[in-house]
């Protein structure tokens, strides 16, 4: 029997899972497109295969059409095509920054990176002009999505610093609806690239970690996350120099997933047989 069947909460039968998969590498980043690319296609599939999504419910938003445009028009057809009975993932890995530099990263400090051909001067300008957005609109637009259960999975720089946002720290949060939120790197962590440099280094590690494991899909995501601490490290020892060079912490580098899931719909999600 497929997890989607599986009671939340609300009491609501979850009847369908959706996978919304957003990935942008813009060409002006030191990494190609098609690291975006292949992470997810790496978590996306492994998603499809062990939780059961019908392939018609993964919505994909990759690269030159993850413009503020492509995505508020994908938010919004998911607004009006999901329901209480559907379970929303997205999963999305992109770059991600402090709007204000000089002060840490957090729910009010966040911007989104989202595809430009050109290299804007400016973070502010861009997120003033609708290029990038504030990671607080994103979440706004999610929280409007009328889905039963909504689960993000962040792969991004400081991605830990956000996570409020989609739990309680939200004008448009519906307390009454469960969400849980996974982030690729705490609130002060830089999220690596994989160390054959095709990937993001957690989307890679857990679409692996997607097709052995078997069980609550938390659990799953408790083994990719100390896969990615412990393969950080000797990625972390090269960029020693880099992290000096722009000023950064020598523990930027660390990287260490988190999970938060207070309705439990992680440890009751369970993984299909491989």
């Amino acid at each position: 029997m497929l997890l989607a069947s599986v009671q939340n909460s609300t009491a609501t039968e979850i009847t369908e899972t959706h996978l919304l998969s957003i990935g942008i590498c813009p060409p002006w980043k030191p990494h190609p497109s098609s690291t975006c690319t292949n992470s997810i296609n790496s978590v996306g599939e492994g998603l499809i295969k062990r939780i059961g999504i019908r392939p018609e419910n993964w919505h994909k938003l990759l690269n030159a059409d993850a413009t503020t445009a492509g995505l508020f028009e994908t938010l919004d057809t998911l607004s009006r095509e999901l329901g209480p009975t559907d379970r929303l993932i997205v999963h999305a890995n992109l770059h991600a920054g402090s709007l204000d530099p000089s002060k840490p990263a957090g729910p009010g400090n966040d911007v989104f990176v989202l595809w430009s051909v050109e290299k804007p001067a400016v973070m502010a300008f861009a997120v003033a002009q609708g290029l990038w957005i504030q990671a607080s609109e994103f979440a706004g637009r999610v929280h409007k999505i009328p889905a039963g259960e909504v689960v993000l999975i962040l792969d991004a720089c400081e991605s830990g610093a956000v996570s409020p946002l989609f739990l309680n720290a939200h004008s448009d949060d519906d307390k009454a609806r469960p969400e849980a939120v996974v982030t690729s790197a705490k609130a002060d962590q830089l999220a690596n690239v994989s160390a054959d440099g095709t990937s993001a280094l957690y989307s890679q590690i857990l679409g692996n970690t997607l097709l052995s494991e078997t069980g609550p899909f938390s659990r799953t995501l408790s083994v990719a996350a100390s896969r990615v601490e412990a393969s950080a490290i000797p990625i972390c020892e090269k960029l020693a120099g880099d992290l000096k060079k722009f000023g950064l912490k020598p523990d930027a580098c660390n990287q260490q997933p988190t999970q938060h899931d207070p309705d439990g719909i992680l440890s009751r999600l369970q993984l299909k047989a491989p």
